[in-house]
């Protein structure tokens, strides 16, 4: 999904808790827009004539709004908050409607990761792609979609494709989907020292109001989950050039701090 594309279908926030979660998807890569009350209904009420939102993301006690989105907007993907996990607090919302729930006293990447699979899911269910597709290639004939790939290997890292799930020996990874797209990229260009220019135009699609600095801070958040087991460096810097994914080198280059 393109930038623009991105705007057009952005990610709907009712109510305080979700609203404060804006910031952390526009960093994310998502676009989001905060909705009160009289927002929600102006929204819904010219939704004819604009893209609907990607999906809604609901405070815990916005559950009541869910049929009335549900008639407007029809299967867009709802995520209702929930205060505390449990069994019954599980049945009710998924009585009231909503496809998944988020917890508000959890942090914002395991939410994250349930929007980026259910957008997923929905992307294979049509022919529009409902998540950013920034790596843009041309794939040969018997490949039909990238999330047909085969399991993506580095050493002791596994990523597979077709859930959307990482892992680092048997130790599960989850990842922002900025976090997924960048480890996706250069799982699918192992070895290659790929500038950061290039990593910001096919990860960030070609941003020109972001600088390289946001492409260090993912590649730290990157690192830190993949070796918080104690495991070695595979993403490597490489001084003036940009960064390798790659199994750790026999004599290992100075990094930049």
């Amino acid at each position: 999904m393109t930038q623009a594309a991105a705007l057009a279908c952005p990610i709907l926030l009712v109510g305080p808790e979700a609203a404060a979660l804006g910031p952390r998807l526009d960093l994310t890569g998502y676009s989001s827009l905060v909705a009160d009350d009289a927002g929600v209904t102006a929204f819904l009420a010219g939704v004819a004539d604009r893209d609907p939102p990607a999906a809604v993301i609901l405070s815990p006690h916005d559950a009541d709004r869910i049929p009335e989105l549900r008639r407007y907007l029809g299967s867009v993907v709802v995520l209702l908050g929930l205060e505390r996990d449990g069994m019954l607090e599980r049945a009710r919302c998924l009585a009231s409607g909503a496809d998944d729930f988020w917890l508000t006293t959890s942090g914002p990447s395991e939410l994250l990761t349930r929007l980026r699979l259910h957008l997923e899911m929905g992307r294979r269910r049509s022919p529009v792609s409902a998540l950013p597709t920034p790596d843009p290639r041309v794939f040969p004939p018997g490949i039909k979609d990238p999330a047909l790939e085969a399991d993506l290997l580095l050493a002791d890292l596994r990523l597979v494709p077709t859930s959307g799930t990482v892992w680092r020996g048997s130790r599960s990874i989850e990842l922002t989907t900025r976090e997924y797209q960048l480890l996706l990229f250069f799982l699918r260009h192992p070895g290659e020292v790929i500038s950061r220019d290039k990593i910001l135009q096919r990860v960030w699609g070609h941003s020109e109001s972001l600088g390289s600095n946001v492409i260090d801070v993912y590649v730290r958040y990157l690192r830190q989950k993949l070796e918080a087991g104690g495991e070695g460096r595979l993403l490597q810097t490489v001084r003036g050039q940009g960064y390798v994914l790659a199994e750790p080198l026999s004599s290992p280059q100075p990094e930049e701090p």
